[in-house]
């Protein structure tokens, strides 16, 4: 910051600086003179009464508060730390020295008004005739003879302006003290005519107060209020902060859960210990720590999980039993012995069942809130739902006509029923019909309503000439049959040349526009044709030849910015290189091509004729189908032409795209889509977008975080998400939601998921993909999204985020950390979001895409606020061991300066070891030393959890 900022320590106008005295003491004489230039010779007048008298702080009765632009601390605040000094800052750069009876001695000029803190207790503002005023005893105001060191000029270092001037106030603050800072004078007639109204003639230059004067009446100028609050800044706070001892660390090993009888009436779980034995385990929350110790009661726990599969599968029957939570959404009744799925291991854990109890409990006891809500989307949900029905009735009846009259047609019947489309229906090639054929060795027309019809298998040719479209189709298609070409498709390219005589005269210099012109077209014409190639051989097999041809586009493809990414797939690159080129302006596809086509050899993998270079008669591609592409073609086998065809043409997909554009008001999520096999639809159900991460911590903070009360001050400890216990909560918070909604008559199926987010997104994303569309075969942490369940944790609690809320909390990979001061900010993770837990503790939330234990976490001050002072003096210890370090500027303490005391910096301290000692010694050298950088400190994650 400092490097940033310079500062000067004075400003005064061209009227001060002409003052004959440097001392304040008498009146602000000046003695000015006029040079008078004529023809021949130069006239000096001086002022007929002798020298002027400027005028100074006697006639000044207020200034606008408007050219006050910040205080610090702040107005109102209410814990400010008592170890920096108050400040006022300026617009006008010369107020402070606007009215000084003085001119500079060297670089030290005292301001005409000072400001002062006082403490509110024993020291009211009081109403005066012009301004209000104070009583105060001397002893607690600041020498005026050092005022000089504590009013600066500062500018953006390198600029001219903004300019700002600021005043300092030297008292070292006391903790837990009500202040008023106020602007008063600093010379008796500033106070006379801020007492009375008017100009004052008595003693208008003398001090506005002096040591040992006793109590002084001054006005006010500006004056705010703050309050201060315990010792302790950002540095003092920031390296107070300490990984959690290990016997701190197991009060967050998880709730220790007593599951020796978990039904009445019933047989104690099997045990391994003697009979009586209590069979303990350890449940974790939401957060866990990241090393978390093994479970244990192995054997009561097969127990368990044996007679909770007997209970649920006696529910199914009619009996009362155990809920078996996400059997609706998963269309299941009972559990399956055969494997472990995410319900199996829900069901059968009494951990992940806690879980799930957890969310069904906080539903029962909100449920009147949320079933008002629910009702509110009532009208959507039903609107919703008569659509999912309409739709998937449609999808069943065009399904099964797709599946009889479509899927059964021969290439060339798909090719004539897709005619009508050919402009809009594309394959996954990406690449419109009429395209890909028009690429490929058939003519154009293949697609066309003419030719179809001509072709047709009743049709006169085929009646009377024998004519087989399928066969005809084939054929051409593959380039075992090519119509009569001209010239090759794609000819090579090349740069004209400059015609001898252009310049010589306007029609040779038209003609040679005009060539050049025709040659740009045909290479626009060429760059079209070359990527919509690409795909096309891609989707046919011709893997190499696509490359080729890719190769041949990169000079356009980079003026477009659309060349294929790294880690793009082929065909996707591929296809969204020709939608770019298909929409581009032409005079944009015009690119020097001319040397990549100038450097495919002759023995490449395609053949590449010169322009106007006529075909051989009864060429063929049957030799060699893949050398020949840009002569004819890329050649197409019909079948499977056929089935990308009959793929693209599934209704299915159309009925979900008109359905999600028609279902916009419920939810902004995809848990209203078709589903992909079309048969009983989920039924719509009303959105909850309320992260359910808080209300979890709010209603159950020690199931959010276990032990998360017992953390000592000033700690920090590294946490990772439990996706076990996230997602086994979001299933019993929607089947109790249900459950509920069926219990009030709500339209629901029992299947909807009216919960999908979990943390408190910036964005808003849902996290929790709905539980009907969850993988039948994978584990309960599969199935969140947006990483919700790989969530890593910094949780610090203690005085610095209740003082600092606004701190910058960051996670810096190892390879950025080096033992230079530079961490490359650049490489730094901020935090996906912040969760409060309480005003002294805060989770930050990152996703380390790396081993957790190799990064490190930034703690760093926020530097919106410019803040001049001096740290907290600390006990020195005791020798052999070292003293603190001092080696920079801002080391200084306030060990000279007793509480309630006032700095004197008028003698400048000793040098740190990596500092210079300054050129001069001014205010702006003391505004240097005493300005305040942001701090900042570097924890390890190993330091926070340990080795791994």
């Amino acid at each position: 910051m400092a490097e940033e900022l310079e500062f000067a320590p004075y400003m005064q106008s061209s009227v001060g600086a002409a003052l004959s005295s440097t001392v304040p003491d008498g009146p602000p004489l000046i003695n000015p003179q006029l040079t008078l230039l004529g023809p021949d010779q130069e006239v000096t007048v001086k002022p007929p009464l002798g020298d002027l008298r400027m005028l100074g702080p006697e006639g000044v009765i207020g200034i606008d508060t408007r050219r006050v632009v910040r205080v610090d601390p702040p107005a109102g605040l209410q814990d400010a730390e008592p170890n920096y000094m108050a400040c006022v800052e300026f617009d006008a750069p010369e107020l402070p020295w606007l009215f000084t009876p003085a001119r500079p001695d060297g670089d030290r000029l005292r301001p005409w008004l000072v400001l002062v803190a006082l403490e509110t207790a024993g020291h009211p503002l009081q109403s005066g005739r012009a301004l209000p005023f104070v009583d105060v005893d001397t002893a607690a105001l600041p020498s005026l003879g050092q005022s000089w060191q504590w009013a600066h000029v500062q500018r953006p270092a390198g600029r001219s302006e903004p300019l700002i001037s600021r005043l300092l106030c030297p008292l070292r603050l006391k903790s837990g003290t009500d202040y008023t800072a106020c602007v008063v004078p600093a010379f008796q007639g500033g106070v006379a005519a801020g007492l009375t109204g008017g100009l004052a003639e008595a003693e208008p230059h003398g001090d506005a107060w002096w040591p040992g004067q006793g109590v002084v009446r001054l006005p006010v100028y500006y004056s705010w209020q703050f309050h201060t609050g315990a010792s302790g800044d950002f540095e003092e706070l920031a390296t107070a902060i300490v990984p959690l001892s290990p016997d701190e660390s197991a009060l967050l090993a998880g709730r220790t859960v007593d599951i020796t009888e978990p039904w009445l009436y019933d047989e104690p779980l099997a045990s391994d210990g003697p009979s009586g034995t209590r069979q303990i385990i350890t449940v974790q929350g939401a957060l866990q720590l990241v090393d978390t110790p093994a479970e244990g009661a192995e054997t009561a726990l097969a127990d368990f999980e044996e007679r909770v599969a007997r209970y649920i599968d006696r529910g199914g029957e009619g009996v009362v039993a155990p809920p078996l939570y996400g059997g609706h959404p998963a269309v299941r009744d009972r559990l399956d012995d055969s494997h472990m799925g995410w319900l199996e291991e829900l069901n059968l854990d009494p951990e992940t069942r806690i879980a799930a109890s957890l969310g069904a409990g906080w539903v029962r006891d909100n449920q009147e809130w949320l079933m008002a809500r629910a009702w509110d989307q009532v009208g959507a949900v039903r609107d919703a739902n008569r659509l999912l029905s309409r739709a998937a009735f449609c999808a069943e009846v065009s399904g099964s006509v797709h599946r009889r009259h479509v899927q059964t047609l021969a290439p060339d019947e798909t090719l004539g029923f897709a005619a009508p489309t050919r402009d809009r229906v594309r394959t996954d090639s990406g690449l419109p019909l009429k395209t890909e054929v028009a690429v490929s060795p058939a003519a154009n027309e293949l697609v066309a309503p003419v030719l179809r019809r001509l072709l047709r298998r009743r049709g006169p040719l085929a009646r009377h000439a024998g004519l087989d479209g399928e066969s005809y189709a084939r054929r051409t298609l593959s380039g075992e049959l090519l119509p009569p070409l001209p010239a090759a498709m794609v000819t090579r390219s090349t740069q004209p040349e400059p015609m001898q005589g252009e310049d010589a005269n306007e029609l040779n210099a038209t003609v040679g526009n005009a060539v050049r012109a025709i040659g740009e077209a045909r290479d626009a014409e060429r760059i079209r044709l070359l990527s919509a190639m690409a795909p096309s051989a891609l989707a046919n097999g011709f893997d190499t030849q696509a490359s080729a041809i890719t190769a041949l586009l990169e000079g356009p493809a980079a003026a477009l910015a659309a060349a294929p990414e790294p880690e793009e797939e082929p065909l996707a690159g591929a296809a969204r290189l020709f939608r770019a080129m298909s929409v581009a302006d032409p005079a944009n596809l015009v690119g020097d091509v001319s040397p990549a086509f100038a450097e495919q050899p002759s023995d490449a993998v395609m053949t590449l004729v010169d322009p106007d270079t006529a075909l051989a008669p009864g060429a063929s591609m049957a030799d060699d189908p893949g050398a020949h592409i840009l002569e004819f073609g890329v050649p197409v086998d019909a079948d499977t032409m056929n089935g990308r065809l009959t793929e693209a043409l599934d209704p299915a997909p159309l009925l979900r795209a008109r359905l999600d554009s028609q279902i916009i008001n419920l939810s902004e999520d995809d848990a209203l889509q078709l589903p992909e096999a079309p048969g009983e639809p989920v039924m719509a159900a009303p959105d909850f977008a309320a992260p359910m991460a808080l209300a979890l911590q709010k209603d159950a903070p020690d199931w959010f975080l276990p032990g998360s009360a017992t953390i000592p001050e000033d700690r920090a400890v590294l946490l990772q998400a439990n996706a076990p216990f996230i997602a086994s909560f979001m299933v019993g918070v929607n089947d109790e939601m249900n459950r509920e909604m069926r219990w009030r008559e709500y339209p629901t199926d029992l299947r909807g998921s009216p919960f999908t987010h979990f943390w408190p997104r910036p964005d808003g994303a849902p996290d929790v993909p709905p539980v009907h569309r969850w993988v039948r075969d994978k584990g309960l942490g599969y199935q969140l999204a947006l990483d919700a369940g790989e969530v890593d944790v910094l949780l610090i609690r203690g005085r610095l985020v209740r003082r600092y809320p606004n701190l910058i909390v960051a996670a810096v990979p190892a390879s950025s950390v080096s033992d230079t001061e530079d961490l490359a900010e650049g490489t730094w993770q901020h935090p996906k979001m912040a969760l409060t837990l309480d005003e002294r503790t805060v989770a930050y939330t990152f996703v380390l895409d790396e081993d957790i234990h190799d990064w490190w976490f930034v703690l760093a001050e926020n530097s919106y606020r410019m803040r001049f002072g001096f740290d907290i003096p600390v006990t020195p210890p005791a020798p052999p061991a070292p003293p603190p370090p001092y080696q920079h500027w801002s080391d200084l303490t306030w060990r000279q300066v007793p509480e309630g005391g006032f700095a004197d910096l008028s003698v400048m301290p000793d040098v740190p070891a990596k500092e210079h000692a300054p050129d001069r010694w001014n205010a702006a050298t003391v505004a240097m030393v005493s300005l305040q950088r942001p701090f900042r400190v570097l924890m390890s994650a190993r330091k926070l959890i340990g080795e791994p």
